[in-house]
C-alpha cells in the first residue's frame, strides 16, 4: 500500500521559510525540482493534515528527482534499512508533472506550490470504495 501512495504523491513539504524570496515561490521548472523531497503528509479534500508516519526514526523515506528524467521512491524499514527503491519516469509540462510508473500506470500531478525547501503537490483522485473524485495534495520537504 505505501508503494502505490508513495508512487501517487511524488513528494510534497510543510515548513515555513523565513526569505521572503522563498515565500514568492520558485519558477516550477526541472531544475528547481530537482533533488530529494522528504513526505510530511497530506489532505483530502481540504480536511485535516495527515502526518506521513515514517518506519524509520533516523532515515526518511524521500522522493527524489533527477536531471536524467528518473524519479525514485527510497524507503526504510523499521530496522532503519534501505528497503525500497523504486524507479519511474517524469517529464513536466508547465506545473503538470507527468509520472509513469514502467509496466503499472501513468498519472499527472500538479505543482500547487514550489519554494526551496517545500513543494506541494495536487492531485484529482478517485475514491475506489465510493467512486467520488477526491482532492488530494501532498506537502513534503527539502530537510
Amino acid at each position: 500500500m505505501k508503494k502505490i501512495i508513495l508512487g501517487l504523491l511524488i513528494f510534497t513539504a510543510f515548513t515555513t521559510s523565513c526569505s521572503s524570496d522563498d515565500d514568492n515561490g520558485l519558477a516550477v521548472t526541472k531544475q528547481n525540482l530537482l533533488g530529494k523531497w522528504y513526505l510530511k503528509g497530506g489532505t483530502i479534500n481540504n480536511g485535516a493534515f495527515e502526518d506521513y508516519n515514517h518506519d524509520c526514526s533516523i532515515s526518511r523515506d524521500f522522493q527524489e528527482f533527477f536531471d536524467n528524467d528518473i524519479l525514485t521512491f527510497n524507503g526504510y524499514n523499521i530496522d532503519c534499512e534501505l528497503n525500497e527503491v523504486e524507479e519511474s519516469n517524469w517529464y513536466l509540462n508547465g506545473r503538470v508533472i507527468t509520472v509513469s510508473i514502467p509496466n503499472f500506470m501513468e498519472y499527472d500531478i500538479t505543482v500547487e506550490k514550489l519554494t526551496s525547501n517545500e513543494l506541494i503537490l495536487k492531485q484529482d483522485g478517485i475514491n475506489e470504495d465510493t467512486g467520488a473524485v477526491e482532492d488530494v495534495r501532498y506537502y513534503m520537504t527539502r530537510n
